[in-house]
């Protein structure tokens, strides 16, 4: 293993509450209440013992800048550790304006990724720009800000009300796949950011073609979420795009991963059950990836992965999952209890270091890999 011990966190986030919508949390609560002192220290208090959203914004609204989250992320690891920082475009979820549109933002982590890479001599930072299939001239976009912005890697969030395989977006897929950009996606059935209008018909009755489907979920946005970000979705892009270079976030999440350790197939069936689909799309097509951020956080499933990690196929039509696995942390979102550096060195001491340089150097260097580069 030819190694620089150039530590790559694949999933990490900086925008600000500036940046998030006027009714995140809720309509009775402005998200420019949280900027007052007091009101994000109460928040941080009230919801210490749980791991959400609410933590993770009350967390943000305490910063002033892109750049200050990142000075902070950055002072848990090595200085030449690469993030990759993905943007968030929220603002077609329907819940009110952000201080700052996502123009704003991606214009602010250009500038900060530029900063930072241009005194490192290196690109550190790797900003991949949120993509949604409801920005008018998204293509355009896309093109400007990968080939004079400086963004290497596209983010989507279906839960905040798209398909991933919405026709809308094939030209940004054709253009990825040919040019190697990685993608990543959310793919986890909780989405506490998730679209706030009454789900559509046409969004229903595509909803109805997976075996999990329920009727009682159609009218709430919460519950209907997780439909948008499923992983038959990706089965039937990737059946389209087959070299796509794709992250499944969080790997399907830790509900996922107890209940395929604690009950029999029969139970939840492996086109049920997230970690078992995604697993079977990581050995199934050549770029499929999926990162441990969030998920890891529950030090019971360590053994799990450390089983994946480990795994290969001596059959050549089978993509080993060893491969497949990418460090990331989610930063900011865990901050309430778990530290960076307490979780990095939490993992690193459980795994072997052939194990720990595999999803923190090796694959992400593959993964993040473009035709630009």
């Amino acid at each position: 293993m030819n190694l620089d011990y150039q530590i790559h966190n694949c999933h990490t986030h900086i925008f600000t509450i500036d940046y998030i919508p006027k009714y995140y949390l809720s309509s009775m609560f402005p998200t420019h209440w949280a900027k007052n002192g007091t009101v994000a220290k109460v928040g941080m208090t009230l919801f210490k013992n749980t791991i959400n959203r609410y933590m993770a914004f009350f967390y943000s609204a305490m910063k002033n800048s892109q750049m200050e989250v990142l000075k902070e992320l950055r002072g848990y690891y090595p200085s030449n550790t690469r993030f990759s920082v993905l943007s968030v475009d929220f603002d077609y979820m329907d819940a009110g304006p952000a201080k700052f549109d996502f123009q704003c933002q991606i214009d602010d982590l250009a500038q900060v990724a530029k900063t930072v890479n241009d005194e490192a001599g290196e690109n550190l930072i790797i900003p991949f720009l949120g993509v949604d299939p409801r920005r008018e001239n998204l293509f355009d976009l896309v093109q400007k800000y990968v080939e004079e912005k400086g963004f290497r890697g596209l983010k989507i969030y279906p839960g905040l009300g798209f398909f991933p395989n919405d026709k809308r977006l094939y030209k940004v897929w054709e253009y990825a796949e040919k040019n190697e950009l990685p993608i990543t996606s959310h793919c986890i059935p909780t989405n506490k950011n998730h679209f706030r209008f009454k789900p559509t018909d046409i969004m229903i009755e595509s909803a109805k073609l997976l075996k999990s489907f329920s009727d009682k979920d159609k009218k709430d946005s919460y519950k209907f979420a997780k439909y948008l970000n499923h992983p038959y979705w990706f089965d039937k892009l990737l059946q389209d795009f087959p070299n796509l270079k794709i992250n499944f976030a969080h790997f399907g999440g830790n509900v996922e991963w107890d209940k395929y350790l604690d009950l029999p197939n029969e139970k939840f069936e492996k086109d049920t059950n997230w970690y078992s689909m995604i697993r079977q799309l990581l050995k199934k097509y050549p770029n499929t990836y999926s990162d441990i951020s969030f998920t890891v956080h529950d030090r019971n499933l360590y053994p799990l992965l450390k089983n994946v990690i480990n795994s290969e196929y001596k059959d050549k039509n089978i993509y080993s999952p060893k491969n497949k696995v990418l460090f990331g942390t989610d930063f900011y979102m865990l901050q309430k209890d778990y530290k960076e550096r307490r979780f990095g060195i939490d993992l690193r001491g459980y795994l072997t270091e052939d194990e720990y340089w595999q999803i923190a150097e090796v694959n992400p260097k593959r993964f993040l890999a473009t035709k630009f580069d």
